[in-house]
């Protein structure tokens, strides 16, 4: 899909930064009843004038890509399946949940999941949800994991040492 957002609208930066900050907050795109293109939250109707203005883009450029979505299927059948996930990372630690990040040296690496999985899987913990930063969204992208209880700290150096991660950070 990156290719396909970049190939079509790569001359168009606000289009982009609306087609960007729709996929990472996982706000869909649908007609309503009238068969005009709208912005949902699940369920829940977000004005393209707030979205404009939190991006700090003209409105208008809100509304052509809005248009341009719901009239090309490819991008049509992908946004309006967008549906958000909460991130418990921040407030689990205050529910005595785990929550630790991990920084990779490369997103794309292969296997650091796994790696992170398998040693909090050898403590019994579980994990409750893991979010992964997409590295086409994010500059700096992280794994943010939470869990059941907390991370105890002697984990801490096993998980440094899986191929692939630059830090573990316990929040």
């Amino acid at each position: 899909m990156w290719k396909y957002i970049n190939d079509n609208f790569g001359k168009y930066p606000s289009q982009i930064k609306v087609l960007r900050k729709l996929i990472s907050l996982g706000l869909s795109v649908r007609k309503d009843h009238e068969d005009v293109p709208r912005i949902y939250c699940d369920d829940v109707e977000v004005k393209a004038s707030a979205v404009a203005q939190a991006l700090d883009v003209d409105r208008r450029a809100v509304l052509e890509i809005l248009r341009k979505i719901v009239e090309d299927p490819q991008l049509a059948r992908f946004y309006s399946d967008l549906r958000p996930v909460p991130d418990f990372g921040v407030v689990s630690s205050r529910l005595g949940m785990g929550v630790i990040q991990i920084v990779p040296t490369a997103a794309s690496q292969p296997g650091i999941i796994a790696g992170v999985s398998q040693i909090i899987a050898r403590e019994n913990i579980s994990i409750r949800q893991v979010i992964v930063d997409d590295p086409e969204l994010v500059d700096n992208p992280k794994a943010t994991i939470v869990t059941d209880s907390p991370i105890p700290g002697h984990l801490l150096s096993d998980l440094k040492k899986i191929s692939g991660v630059e830090a573990v950070v316990i929040l």
